[in-house]
């Protein structure tokens, strides 16, 4: 395996493209990770990448824009209620707990895609006989960011997911003086949102690059994460991650106060 390929993901390498790449000093690889501080086979690929990053920015300011209206005009009706049953406690506190991460995913990823965006503007190009053989702006985004690249698409797409699953199932939770028939169409439209759902999955899965599948993605992401902000202790320039003392507790404390959200007894409600 040529060096510069990361284990599970693909070769970036075309035929016909050196097979021997010469590390410059100022390129950074960190456990099989190479990050930035290195040169690109062109910078006009490199230009063009960010241009796909600034138009992948406004369709999810669009869907944060919509699911932060949606968490405040639903923030009451979705609040449980002392006489709910349990199924519909866990349902209304699911909703608005999908609305939020929606909300989230999609700040990751404008996030994620404009300090990319900054980082692929700073460097320059090889020499052409030490060029790596990626043609396609997104091969260069992925072979040299690809940590970034997954956090942009997954934040994205997840966000969008967690949007309509919310949407849906807030369809289904029964409303006070509902009737039949509103009642029928309910479950119709979260029947559809479900299916356009599973459709999204399916189209998205059928056009990806460099994985598998969506499952694929998310699995090498999560490889990847753990890799680079739990068990990279130094990070790549030596230096500790301090943050780290404070994302890890608070990722725990944050588990621990979903756990008793989702289990809050209905006595203790008003």
């Amino acid at each position: 395996m040529p060096p510069d390929v990361l284990p599970g993901g693909s070769p970036h390498l075309r035929a016909g493209a050196p097979q021997s790449i010469t590390r410059l000093p100022y390129a950074r690889p960190s456990d099989g990770i190479q990050l930035a501080g290195t040169l690109y086979d062109s910078t006009d690929l490199a230009f063009s990448a960010w241009e796909w990053l600034n138009g992948l920015g406004a369709p999810a300011a669009l869907v944060a824009g919509a699911v932060l209206v949606t968490l405040h005009d639903t923030r009451a009706e979705m609040s449980p209620r002392k006489g709910d049953k349990k199924g519909v406690r866990w349902a209304k506190q699911l909703v608005r707990f999908l609305y939020m991460s929606s909300f989230a995913l999609t700040v990751i990823s404008i996030f994620v895609g404009n300090v990319t965006g900054t980082v692929l503007l700073s460097f320059g190009e090889r020499a052409a006989h030490e060029a790596i053989g990626y043609t396609a702006p997104l091969e260069l985004l992925h072979h040299h960011f690809e940590f970034e690249y997954l956090t942009i698409q997954i934040g994205f797409l997840q966000g969008l997911f967690n949007w309509l699953f919310g949407t849906a199932l807030e369809l289904l939770i029964p409303t006070e003086g509902e009737t039949e028939s509103g009642r029928r169409m309910s479950l119709c439209l979260a029947s559809c949102l479900v299916t356009l759902t599973i459709w999204v999955q399916a189209f998205y899965n059928h056009h990806l690059s460099f994985y598998s599948d969506y499952a694929h993605m998310i699995r090498r992401y999560l490889a990847l994460f753990v890799q680079r902000y739990v068990r990279c202790w130094p990070d790549h320039r030596g230096h500790n991650r301090p943050l780290a003392l404070l994302y890890i507790p608070s990722t725990i404390v944050s588990i621990v106060l979903a756990w008793r959200a989702f289990n809050s007894p209905a006595d203790e409600d008003c």
